[in-house]
């Protein structure tokens, strides 16, 4: 709106304009208000991601710690274990492949192994093998699934995998025997493991 020039403005010309910056004010208003929510919302959110990760850093502390222990505790029993070598011991090495006899000097062969008679106590190295033997000698004649161990080390299901592998490799160490049946219900096989010989961590 527009005035005569040298005329003060009307008060109907004053009270128009002063709506016109009401208005706008309002709308001023409405989208800080609008943006100020948006920032609580993303706040709130930021505060929740925060919780979640510092209750995950305190989980992964735990599990940790509790492993760390686990491995202080075969260093103690390797520290206290008698170092004269036992005639009822053997050595298996981790890689689960056998190792190969002593050659004959003469014929360049390698010689028969010589075993004392009955299960000899198999050592075991490696701290995931421990812990699981240890699991499965709480109850030595039971038959035990990769599932059903890794549920009693309290470990996730994506841990199965990992743990059938080394269940797998005690069994090429001969102090497991492995088992398989014909599923229930629908095609496959479930594979068991039992403990085979005694054992004693290396």
């Amino acid at each position: 709106m527009s005035q005569l020039e040298g005329h003060l403005p009307s008060a109907d010309w004053v009270a128009q304009d002063l709506e016109q910056m009401l208005r706008e004010c309002d709308a001023l208003i409405e989208s800080h208000e609008e943006q100020l929510r948006r920032l609580r919302e993303s706040i709130a959110e930021l505060e929740a991601e925060l919780e979640h990760a510092r209750s995950n850093r305190d989980e992964a502390s735990r599990v940790l710690e509790t492993l760390r222990t686990a491995v202080r505790e075969g260093q103690h029993l390797r520290a206290t274990r008698t170092q004269s070598p036992s005639p009822h011991l053997r050595v298996v090495p981790d890689s689960g492949n056998p190792p190969m006899p002593p050659a004959d000097s003469e014929t360049g062969a390698p010689e028969a192994t010589q075993l004392p008679p009955g299960n000899p106590v198999v050592l075991i190295g490696g701290a995931r093998s421990v812990i699981i033997m240890k699991v499965i000698s709480t109850d030595g004649q039971r038959e035990w699934s990769a599932r059903a161990v890794t549920e009693a080390l309290g470990e996730p299901a994506e841990a199965v995998r990992r743990n059938r592998c080394v269940l797998d490799n005690l069994c090429k160490r001969g102090v497991l025997a492995k088992s398989e049946r014909p599923k229930r219900e629908g095609n496959g096989k479930s594979v068991f493991y039992r403990l085979a010989a005694p054992w004693q961590a290396a």
